[in-house]
């Protein structure tokens, strides 16, 4: 008869292997993770203001507006002008007020024949169409 009271083995868990899975997994994760900058959150920032460096502040400029509106009429500064006469209406302006910007705002229905002959237009009149910006509306978030 055997009175020994019999040995039970102790457990235990394999802990190299649990190291290399959880190394495995963490790789993974680090491989497989995409940082995202969050678009909705936006940085408020007031500029200070120097009255020793900058001198006088200069005036924000101020664009001379090409408009073109649903029904695919043209207006150069709020008057109407046919799309024939508008290179020289804007050469006309151009002469008066040599340092001209321009603008272009044109309504979301407007042709785009009608767009690519008032660059045509611009370019008649010396502008590159790079220099000028076309105007739109902001979607509100």
């Amino acid at each position: 008869m055997n009175l020994r009271p019999k040995r039970r083995p102790v457990p235990m868990i394999p802990i190299v292997s649990l190291i290399d899975i959880m190394v495995i997994l963490l790789i993974f994760f680090v491989a497989t993770t995409t940082f995202r900058k969050d678009e909705k959150k936006q940085m408020k920032i007031t500029l200070p203001e120097s009255k020793s460096l900058g001198g006088t502040a200069t005036a924000p400029e101020t664009r001379v507006a090409i408009s073109i509106d649903e029904h695919q009429k043209i207006f150069l500064d709020g008057k109407a002008v046919e799309l024939e006469e508008l290179a020289a209406a804007i050469n006309s302006l151009k002469a008066a007020q040599p340092g001209l910007k321009l603008e272009l705002q044109a309504d979301t229905t407007s042709a785009l024949g009608v767009l690519v002959k008032v660059w045509d237009a611009l370019r008649d009149a010396g502008y590159s169409i790079n220099d000028v910006p076309a105007r739109i509306q902001r979607a509100a978030p």
